[in-house]
């Protein structure tokens, strides 16, 4: 359980670093989570898209 849990937060973070910047950046310009999964190829689910547009949204835009 513990491993599961780091390796999870591990993953977080890695997604995060690599792609969280450009995603809130797009959901700035008013991008949805659909159009990003339309028209950028992360090898990210949409699910980990939307929760990061979601939380960027939720906190004002601040991350």
């Amino acid at each position: 359980m513990e491993n599961q849990y780091f390796n999870e937060a591990l993953q977080n973070f890695v997604q995060d670093f690599a792609y969280g910047g450009a995603i809130r950046h797009l959901a700035d310009l008013g991008y949805d989570t659909d159009r990003i999964v339309k028209e950028y190829h992360y090898p990210l689910s949409r699910e980990a898209i939307d929760k990061i547009v979601k939380n960027h949204l939720e906190n004002g835009k601040k991350s």
